[in-house]
């Protein structure tokens, strides 16, 4: 039995939250046989609340498992375990790394390389997100119901330093391809100045920024059959295919073939637009 994507699955964000939210992404897979799930770096902080079952988290180290209704992922460098028992269903809602400041009043930083249960930030709205989404049985009113409760939450005033969202802006919008270097001169800022504020804003430097942002794209026109694995690399910014395969076994430990042969979640999701990853990439 094949996985099959239910109902309609990609829906942009009320346009008063779209300054930190990219989009929504809802997925119901069933079918496909239990295994584990590659959650895979990207240059958005990942939010998921679960339908029906709590997404369940592993520990690559020690094997222990973490349950979650309402997740926050923060900006990270290697992939994360997510074991299913050949379903899952939720929506993921992708933050851009300004928005933990709007939402929770706290900088991306706090969240980087790792999940936390957004209950233990904010009961109230992770216990009202994951009623709202579980009460409803159409994904527009599951969509709907996000909407509201996030722009009854947000602080549009509370944002990063100007400079350093800047930084992000132009990291995201050459898809990273801007030499720091050049990004630093943009800001009038050094370039370790840069690199320090950054990382202090969002838990990672600069560079590794840019390698995310590409690897993200990459792997989203992969699964969509954008081109060979050669189209896409040079597309994507690198330099050629052996340059994409290094990336991906530095982020998911596995050839993007590999990644994509023995990922049957990944293989099943429907892979949203290069122009949908962009815009959830960009402050």
């Amino acid at each position: 039995m094949s996985a099959a994507p239910v109902g309609p699955l990609t829906r942009a964000p009320h346009p008063s939250l779209r300054r930190f939210v990219g989009d929504y992404a809802g997925y119901d897979i069933s079918g496909v046989p239990a295994g584990t799930h590659l959650g895979l770096p990207s240059g958005t902080l990942t939010f998921i609340v679960s339908i029906d079952e709590p997404l369940c988290q592993v520990d690559a180290v020690s094997g222990s498992r973490e349950h979650f209704d309402v997740l926050l992922a923060g900006l990270h460098l290697r992939s994360t375990l997510i074991a299913h028992c050949g379903a899952m269903s939720g929506i993921q809602i992708n933050f851009s790394p300004s928005a933990p400041r709007a939402f929770f009043g706290i900088p991306a930083a706090d969240f980087a390389h790792h999940s936390v249960d957004v209950a233990r930030i904010s009961r109230p709205l992770a216990t009202e997100l994951h009623e709202r989404v579980n009460l409803e049985t159409e994904w527009s009113a599951r969509f709907a119901a996000i909407d509201d409760v996030l722009m009854r939450t947000i602080d549009d005033a509370n944002r990063p330093r100007a400079e350093v969202a800047a930084a992000w802006r132009r990291i995201a919008d050459s898809h990273g391809g801007l030499p720091v270097s050049l990004v630093a001169d943009d800001i009038g800022w050094s370039r370790r100045h840069l690199g320090s504020q950054f990382r202090s804003e969002y838990g990672i430097g600069p560079k590794d920024a840019a390698r995310i942002i590409r690897f993200d794209r990459a792997r989203r026109l992969i699964p969509a059959g954008r081109g060979s694995l050669a189209e896409i690399a040079v597309s994507c910014g690198y330099a050629d295919q052996a340059h994409l395969n290094r990336d991906f076994r530095d982020f998911a430990g596995l050839s993007p073939s590999r990644w994509l042969a023995a990922d049957d979640m990944a293989r099943s999701r429907t892979a949203r637009t290069d122009s949908a990853g962009v815009t959830s990439a960009r402050e």
